[in-house]
């Protein structure tokens, strides 16, 4: 009887240690101090950059129009995210997290890059390897890598949906000082 009792017991702690839900599927929160937090949605326009003439190939960028996002963070206190998507969806291949290039009072966000002929090149270092751990069902942690350097970083949905010239989308960004 007194296991039983005890299972129950735990049972009922685990259904409410992760109590909050994020409201919306697809769309990160700040998890902390056991509450979850809106962070910056910002519009982004599809874009591409030719180098050299098309000669030297196009990246392939979302652009969001402020050089800073409001949302910040410090580098020795690294946010923890939250994220919920629908079943049988992987966070860590749905959306990636990346690095912005700052300039002109614009962030860039690459997420292509193709050499003249059209051959994939590696983009490499604007990916952050977040780790994912799994709450519940559909809902996950998402933390940072503690080497995480400063800069203005997006979640960006990892898909071709919408990525056509002109093209907005909106993404999740936040900034690390």
């Amino acid at each position: 009887m007194k296991t039983h009792i005890l299972s129950a017991f735990l049972f009922l702690i685990s259904l409410t240690a992760f109590s909050q839900n994020p409201e919306y599927s697809g769309r990160p929160y700040l998890w902390e101090n056991k509450k979850l937090s809106e962070l910056e949605r910002a519009e982004a326009q599809f874009d591409t950059k030719s180098k050299g003439f098309g000669y030297g190939g196009v990246d392939i960028l979302y652009t969001v129009f402020t050089d800073k996002s409001d949302i910040r963070f410090t580098k020795e206190k690294l946010p923890t995210f939250v994220i919920k998507v629908d079943k049988g969806i992987d966070p860590a291949e749905a959306y990636v997290i990346l690095k912005a290039t700052v300039k002109k009072k614009k962030r860039s966000f690459l997420v292509g890059s193709y050499a003249m002929g059209g051959k994939a090149k590696d983009t490499g270092e604007p990916k952050i390897k977040a780790v994912y751990k799994k709450l519940k069902d559909g809902i996950y942690e998402v933390t940072l890598p503690n080497d995480t350097s400063t800069g203005e970083y997006a979640f960006v949905p990892n898909s071709t949906e919408g990525m056509s010239m002109g093209n907005k989308i909106k993404i999740t960004c936040f900034g690390i000082d």
